[in-house]
C-alpha cells in the first residue's frame, strides 16, 4: 500500500448553532492556526484477585477539539471566531472541518462540542499577533465521513 500523506493547505472549518447551520455559517479557517480532534481514553481498574493482578478496561472514548487561532474581535460578531466562543461558551455548538477542499477524495469531520471562548489579550510592543487556544469537549463521538 503506497503512503498517504495528508496536507492540510486549505482546511475549512465552520461552526454554528445547529447541524443545518454549518452550511451557512460563516469560514472560520482565515483565524485559525490549528484545529485537532484528540481523543481521550477513559479506563476502568479492574481489581487483583487470587489469580491474576489488577488490570484496566477500555470504556468508551471521550473527545475534544483542541482550537488554535488568531483573536478576531475587530471583526463583526456574526463573522468572528473569538465572539462566537464567547457568545456561546459553555453551550452547545456544532463544529465541521474539512481539512483540504481540494483534494479529490475528501473527509470530514462534524460533531457538537462544548464552546470555550478563547483569550482576550497579547504581549505588548512586539508586534506578534494576538492568538488563543481553547479545548472544546465533544457532546458525543463525532462522525468522520467521506464528503459527497
Amino acid at each position: 500500500m503506497p503512503r498517504e500523506a495528508m496536507i492540510w493547505n486549505n482546511p475549512t472549518v465552520t461552526a454554528a448553532l445547529t447541524e443545518e447551520g454549518l452550511d451557512t455559517a460563516p469560514a472560520l479557517e482565515c483565524q485559525i492556526t490549528s484545529a485537532m480532534l484528540t481523543p481521550q481514553p477513559q479506563f476502568n481498574t479492574i481489581p487483583s484477585t487470587g489469580c491474576a493482578g489488577a488490570t484496566q478496561s477500555p470504556g468508551l472514548t471521550g473527545w475534544q477539539v483542541d482550537l488554535a487561532w488568531l483573536q478576531d474581535w475587530v471583526k463583526a460578531p456574526a463573522d468572528s471566531l473569538s465572539w462566537f466562543a464567547w457568545t456561546n461558551d459553555g453551550a452547545p455548538v456544532w463544529l465541521r472541518i474539512v481539512p483540504d477542499d481540494t483534494a479529490a477524495s475528501q473527509v470530514a469531520m462534524v460533531g457538537q462540542f462544548y464552546a470555550v471562548a478563547g483569550g482576550f489579550g497579547a504581549t505588548f510592543g512586539d508586534g506578534s499577533a494576538a492568538a488563543t487556544t481553547a479545548t472544546w469537549p465533544a457532546l458525543a463521538k463525532p462522525d468522520i465521513a467521506a464528503v459527497v
